[in-house]
């Protein structure tokens, strides 16, 4: 009786639920509210998944606060890739994200330059990053 012992078990089970229909017809039902469940928590996931995406689409897509200013050298400096600004230049600022700073020089004419937003505060008066960026971060 030991290989019969899980058979015995459902066979049991099924007559105590009223026989083979009945029994299918209930363990369908489970099944059902089973699945529905797991579908309900995959897609309360998606949704919190979609939310995130699109407030970090959000912030990444804050505009650059100094777009299209210009800025004067106040000081002489290289920032490693071969960009020097002597004292008296002047650049426009293109676009920024978050360190990142894409600059014109004006009167040059290798444009357009991407330089960091340090390398700029130190050599100009590049602003530093406001309060509202600095706490979002």
């Amino acid at each position: 009786m030991g290989n019969l012992g899980g058979y015995q078990t459902i066979t049991t089970v099924i007559k105590s639920l009223g026989g083979p229909a009945k029994a299918t017809i209930i363990v369908g039902s489970v099944v059902a509210t089973g699945g529905y469940g797991v579908l309900r928590c995959a897609e309360a996931g998606v949704k919190k998944a979609v939310k995130a995406s699109k407030a970090a689409l959000a912030k990444r897509n804050v505009p650059c606060a100094v777009k299209d200013q210009v800025f004067e050298v106040a000081s002489d400096g290289e920032d490693g890739s071969g960009l020097r600004l002597s004292a008296g230049d002047e650049y426009r600022v293109m676009e920024c994200d978050g360190d990142a700073v894409q600059i014109e020089v004006l009167g040059d004419a290798d444009n357009p330059y991407f330089v960091s937003a340090e390398f700029l505060r130190s050599v100009s008066g590049f602003p530093a990053e406001d309060a509202d960026s600095a706490n979002d971060q």
